[in-house]
Formats: C-alpha cells, sequence, structure tokens
C-alpha cells in the first residue's frame, strides 16, 4: 500500500495509508490493549445521521452511523472490488440476470442473541422495501424474495439487475440485515440498533446530535477484524474546527476540506484523497411550475455555458479538485470524453435572448453549508450566472442533511446544488427518483428511462456503450448541469492507519470482514 499525499486534481489513483497493524500481545502507551486492539477510535461527521435505520439512512461517509452496527451481506472493498461479507458466495441462475441467489455465513448471531437465517434476511429485505428510503433506486426491479434452504436466499427481479451484489453491500444497505426483534419494532430502530455488526451503539452512552458510541460486540462473527473496544462519532460541523480537532488529537479521523489541507499536512495531519463528489446545479422545475424560463431547453442550456468552471476552481484552491463537464468523474464507469459542457458566454447569451429573456430573471438555487462548505460553490454559481442576467437567490440550509433533504422535495425551490457519485447509472439513479430530493418535481424523460432499464441487464463494454449514451442524452436535456468534481479529502491522526480509498469506492469507513480491509491502531 502506498502513503497517499498531496495528489494532482486531475488524478485517478487508489490511495492508502500504509497499514501498521500491532503486534497480536502487545500494549503500549498510546491505547493499545493486551490483544492488540485499539482501545478507542474517534471520528467525525458534519451533522446528524440521516436516520440510525440502515432502510432510512443516506449513502456516502453519513453511512457510519449504521456500517458499524449493521454488517452486509457483500462487502465492497476500498478498492471497489466485491467481498464475501454475511453472505460468502452469490450468483445469478439464470442468463438474463433476473434470479440471483446467496450463501449465508455460518454462526453469526445479531446483536439481540438471534441467529442469522435465510427467513431473518428475507425479513429485512421486504421490511426495507417497504420504508422506500434514500436508496431505494439502487435496489433494482425486485419481484420477490425467499428462503430456499438452511442457508440461501433467492432474489428474484421483474427485469434484468446485474448489479444485484452490488446493490447489496454497505454502499447501499439493502444488505445491511436487520435482526428480527429490530424489524419487528421499526420504532425501536430510529434510537437503538439490531445488527450483526462489529459493535454494538450505546445509547445510554451517546447524545443526539453530538456523540454516537458504539462498543465492541463481543459475539461477532470475526473478532480478528475488530481493530478497536469502542469507536465514537463526534458530530462537528465548521470545517476550521474539524481542522483544529485533529490537530489537537480531539479525533483521530475528519471529513476534511479541499481548501484546509495543507494546513492539515502541516499540522502533521495525513492526507486521504480520491475524487467523489460530482458537484452540479439540479435543475429541478424543468416543467415551469414555478419558474417558467427553466421549461425553456435554450436557458437550460445557456445555464450550462454561462459556467466557467476551471475559472471556478482556481479561484477555490482547487488542488483537490477539477472541472467537471458531464454527470459522472471522469475515470468512472460511464465517462464520454466525446462529450462535455463548455464555457461560452456568447453563445449562451444568444440563447437566452432567443428564449425572450435577454433580460435575465430571478432564480432561488437551495444549497447545504455543510455539504458545500461556506457555500462557496454555490457563489461561484451564481457569481456566473449573473453574466447572462441570471439574478440568483441563495437558501443556505446550515441546520443537518434531512432539514436540506426536506427543503429540496417540498417542491418550494426550482434548483439546488448538490453532488453526486458513481458510474452513471447510480448518478441518474439517484436524479430519477419521483419526489424525491433529486427530482422533486417527478421529471421524466422516456429515452433515458429506457436507456436505464436496458443498462441494468448488461455489464462490461455494452454497458458502458448505454452508459455513453445516457451521458450524451442528459446533456441533451440539461438537466443537471456539472460544476466540478471535489475530491473526498479527509485527516487522519497519528494514532491510525491503514484509512484506504480509491476512485472506485472513494468513502472511507473503518469497518470490514477482514483485517485488511480496517482501520488499525499504530504500531
Amino acid at each position: 500500500m502506498r502513503r497517499f499525499g498531496a495528489i494532482a486534481a486531475a488524478a485517478a489513483l487508489i490511495t492508502s495509508l500504509a497499514a501498521c497493524a500491532p503486534a497480536a500481545d502487545e500494549a503500549d502507551a498510546g491505547g493499545t490493549t493486551a490483544g492488540g486492539r485499539g482501545e478507542e477510535l474517534v471520528v467525525q461527521f458534519r451533522g446528524a445521521p440521516i436516520s440510525l435505520d440502515p432502510a432510512l439512512q443516506g449513502t456516502a461517509s453519513g453511512s457510519i452511523f449504521t456500517v458499524l452496527a449493521y454488517d452486509s451481506l457483500v462487502y465492497q472493498a476500498p478498492d471497489g472490488s466485491l467481498q464475501p461479507g454475511l453472505a460468502t458466495e452469490w450468483e445469478f441462475t439464470d442468463d438474463e440476470h433476473t434470479v440471483f441467489e446467496f450463501t449465508l455465513r455460518e454462526g453469526v448471531e445479531f446483536a439481540s442473541g438471534e441467529p442469522l437465517t435465510p427467513e431473518a434476511v428475507v425479513a429485512s429485505m421486504e421490511y426495507f422495501l417497504t420504508k422506500s428510503g434514500p436508496n431505494m433506486s439502487a435496489v433494482g426491479p425486485v419481484e420477490t424474495i425467499e428462503a430456499v434452504d438452511d442457508d440461501t436466499v433467492r432474489i428474484v427481479y421483474g427485469a434484468p439487475f446485474a448489479d444485484a451484489p452490488m446493490s447489496l453491500t454497505q454502499t447501499y444497505m439493502f444488505g445491511n440485515v436487520i435482526g428480527p426483534d429490530g424489524v419487528a419494532d421499526p420504532a425501536s430502530l430510529l434510537q437503538t440498533m439490531d445488527g450483526a455488526g462489529q459493535y454494538v451503539y450505546s445509547p445510554e452512552a451517546s447524545v443526539p446530535d453530538s456523540e454516537y458510541v458504539y462498543e465492541r460486540n463481543p459475539n461477532y462473527w470475526n473478532p480478528d477484524a475488530q481493530m478497536w473496544d469502542r469507536v465514537k462519532v463526534e458530530i462537528i460541523a465548521d470545517p476550521n474546527a474539524v481542522l483544529n480537532a485533529a490537530s489537537t488529537g480531539q479525533i483521530d479521523f475528519g471529513l476534511g476540506s479541499s481548501l484546509l489541507a495543507a494546513s492539515a499536512e502541516a499540522a502533521g495531519l495525513e492526507i486521504v484523497a480520491a475524487p467523489f463528489y460530482n458537484w452540479g446545479l439540479r435543475l429541478h422545475d424543468v416543467g415551469g411550475e414555478i419558474n417558467p424560463a427553466l421549461a425553456d431547453e435554450r436557458v437550460r442550456r445557456a445555464i450550462g455555458l454561462a459556467i466557467d468552471r476551471e475559472s471556478i476552481v482556481n479561484a477555490l484552491g482547487g488542488e483537490y479538485m477539477a472541472p467537471s463537464d458531464q454527470i459522472v468523474v471522469e475515470g468512472e464507469e460511464g465517462y464520454n470524453p466525446d462529450i462535455g459542457w463548455e464555457y461560452d458566454l456568447d453563445e449562451a447569451r444568444e440563447l437566452m435572448a432567443d428564449a425572450g429573456y435577454q433580460d435575465g430573471f430571478t432564480m432561488t438555487i437551495l444549497d447545504s453549508s455543510l455539504q458545500d462548505q461556506q457555500s462557496q460553490i454555490a457563489q461561484a454559481v451564481a457569481s456566473a450566472l449573473e453574466a447572462i442576467g441570471i439574478e440568483v437567490k441563495l437558501e443556505v440550509d446550515s441546520t443537518s442533511i434531512p432539514s436540506f433533504i426536506e427543503k429540496a422535495e417540498s417542491k418550494k425551490f426550482e434548483a439546488s446544488l448538490w453532488a453526486t457519485n458513481g458510474t452513471l447509472g447510480n448518478a441518474y439513479g439517484d436524479l430519477r427518483g419521483v419526489g424525491s430530493m433529486g427530482n422533486p418535481f417527478g421529471f421524466v424523460d422516456e429515452e433515458m428511462e429506457a436507456l436505464y432499464a436496458e443498462s441494468l441487464g448488461l455489464d462490461g463494454s455494452e454497458r458502458q456503450a448505454i452508459y455513453e449514451r445516457m451521458g450524451e442524452r442528459w446533456e441533451e436535456l440539461a438537466v443537471t448541469i456539472p460544476v466540478l468534481t471535489q475530491y473526498f479529502v479527509n485527516y487522519v491522526g497519528p494514532k491510525v492507519t491503514n484509512v484506504q480509498a480509491s476512485a472506485q469506492n472513494p468513502v472511507m469507513l473503518p469497518v470490514g470482514p477482514q483485517p485488511e480491509y480496517n482501520w488499525q491502531p499504530a504500531g
């Protein structure tokens, strides 16, 4: 593994810190227990969890609140590969990618003491489907789920779904299995957890909206993978406060800022980074319900042409940023080198005039300062649109991610600034959910829907070709205007090693089913 320092913004490297696992029976003054396990790992997140219930939680770094307590059936490793978790093997049993079976690991128990059984898995998955949470777009067209025998579960899809294994990872949580007690009492999942993960959530020791405490699960199926006796998640929103907490050892891992990376390195912190957030201006109201101008494709295209992405990246100090000209990050599946938005202010002004908006109009953009720190990207976009006469009013939510989502779904804002990640299929899945934060007004394009449906049954070069056409069509529609790719920049303190990430899986989480994937106490 390679020690990862400063990176060029256009690089797409698999990144990691050098592993330094402690010897089995060492004890030291740095907080390592006699068995080689660290006493306590303290990590930071920007706000309260969307939910403690895996069926309602979101993806990305916010999944820290659930993955500690809920193991997934399939584990997406830091290099993006899929590895055994609670399921030891899996396969499609037909040629159409519609019948999928997986075998469960033996000897696994939930926190309640109940055994992991096919029936428990079926109940958890069916519960997940009833909740219609943020990750529903990733689970596929599930038709039936059934226990086949003592260790096998079968999922039948109503249409081909080649991404079935990926849907069962910690990335999308359909496979983060909830125990029978939790499924029987869904209200309990908002305050307690019933998983089969490495840690057990302690509501007694936790302070909602401030600190979430997880104790080591003594009945975990693979104790060698448990690197810490306790994990704490501290809520710190301000980026300067995060840097200060990491620099002074109050936290061992912090969600960093590309703008503060140099200061973090000067303070002796490791920087681990990978391409991640593909920021875009989401023009939700393409039907013109509250802003008639956005119903005109010429106006939407003018917005795309008016943004000088290179200048914005340079102005924001973009060592850990890159201009983005399409819906996915360069290097990801679905990237199309033959398309992309360019900066052309003259053409943008001509399109505005052709549409009858030569004098411009007013538009409100919803932004989250917890994600877009200090609303710097939103302000840069607003400044760019002034050049074509569009007066932008920023509505900035600084309360929480759930608060931002609630506002985005309210249909009170014609546009929002937010990021997607992953392949084109995943990005489009995030944007297509009718009534969701990605698509509150319910926009549907039949060609995109047909292409998306076709892509679900394909992989390899065939899916790449469909994805490229999807990217081309999305640019034609000018519904989401890409702005920049922001690297996932995080700070790692001296107590921790083996923090890994890659362009294929940039989300850094401390737990995995085997020791080599996990954050380890420094030797």
